[in-house]
C-alpha cells in the first residue's frame, strides 16, 4: 500500500509549490505527493520548460493534472497578483512550499575570492530575496484564515562548510534564520514555518560540463553515513508531513533529510 497522509488534513488543502533553478525532480515529486493526498496544487517556476516536464511526469505517474503557471519572479507585483488570483479562485491558500536553487552554478563553482559581486547578488536574490517575496505574498491570507503552513526546501550547505559554495551556503543559512524568526512571529495565527534541508540528490543529467563536480560528489557519497544520495520523494514526504495535521506541532525547525551528513 502506498503511504498516505490523506486522513490527516491534506485533502482539499490549497498548495502552492514555487520553484526556480532547482530542476524538475523535486517540483514534480512534490506535486505528485500532494495531488495523491487529494490536495489542490498550483506549481509555478520561472522556467516554462520545467513546468512542461512537471506536467508530463505528474500525469504519467499519478494520472492527475497539475495547475502550472510560469511566472517572472522579478517582475514587481507578479507574485502578489498570482497569490491573490488563487485566493479569489479557491477561497484560501493553505500551504506554500519553496524550492529555490541554482542548479546551473554546479558546473561553474569557483573560490569565493574569484566570484564577482554580481554573482553574490544573483545568489542572494534567487535564494533569499525571493523567499521573502513569496512568504510576504501568502502570509496575509494565512493570517486572515488563522491557518497556514510554510515550508522552505533548502540545503545542508546552510550548516556545512562547503568549498566554493560560501555565498550559496550563507544564503541558505539566512533562509533558515528567517524561518525561525517568522515561525515565532506567526505562531499566534496557527501558522507553522519550517525548513527541510536536503543533502546531495541523485543527478540524472550527466553531461560533459557536469563531470568534474559529479566526480567530487562521488567522493562525498562515501562519507555519507547511509552511503547513497537522496531521492526527491524522500524530501517530498517530509514536506507533506509538515504540511499535514501530523506536523501541526512542529515549527521553526530545519529538518535534515540528508542521509546523516549532518547530525545536529
Amino acid at each position: 500500500m502506498i503511504p498516505t497522509l490523506r486522513n490527516n488534513g491534506l485533502k482539499g488543502k490549497v498548495v502552492i509549490i514555487a520553484s526556480q533553478r532547482s530542476g524538475k525532480c523535486l517540483p514534480s515529486e512534490l506535486s505528485q505527493t500532494f495531488l495523491s493526498e487529494e490536495a489542490i496544487v498550483y506549481a509555478t517556476d520561472v522556467q516554462g520548460e520545467i513546468l512542461k516536464y512537471v506536467e508530463k511526469e505528474v500525469k504519467h505517474y499519478t494520472g492527475f493534472d497539475v495547475n502550472t503557471y510560469p511566472l517572472d519572479f522579478d517582475k514587481p507585483g507578479e507574485v502578489e497578483r498570482f497569490t491573490k488570483g488563487i485566493k479569489e479562485k479557491e477561497g484560501r491558500i493553505d500551504v506554500l512550499v519553496t524550492d529555490f536553487g541554482l542548479l546551473e552554478f554546479i558546473p561553474h563553482l569557483k573560490p569565493f575570492h574569484l566570484q564577482t559581486k554580481a554573482e553574490w547578488d544573483r545568489q542572494l536574490k534567487y535564494i533569499l530575496e525571493d523567499t521573502f517575496v513569496w512568504s510576504k505574498a501568502v502570509i496575509p491570507e494565512m493570517i486572515e484564515q488563522n491557518f497556514g503552513r510554510i515550508i522552505h526546501v533548502i540545503s545542508e550547505s546552510s550548516r556545512l562548510g562547503t568549498p566554493f559554495m560560501s555565498v550559496y551556503g550563507a544564503a541558505k543559512a539566512a533562509v533558515a534564520g528567517f524561518t525561525r524568526s517568522l515561525a515565532a512571529e506567526l505562531a499566534r495565527y496557527n501558522i507553522t514555518v519550517n525548513c527541510v534541508s536536503m543533502g546531495i540528490q541523485e543527478i540524472e543529467k550527466r553531461d560533459t560540463s557536469s563531470q568534474p563536480p559529479l566526480a567530487k560528489l562521488e567522493k562525498i557519497r562515501k562519507i555519507i553515513p547511509l552511503r547513497r544520495f537522496g531521492e526527491p520523494e524522500e524530501i517530498s514526504y517530509m514536506v507533506a508531513l509538515l504540511a499535514s495535521d501530523l506536523g501541526s506541532y512542529i515549527t521553526g525547525q530545519n529538518i535534515s533529510v540528508a542521509g546523516g551528513m549532518v547530525m545536529p
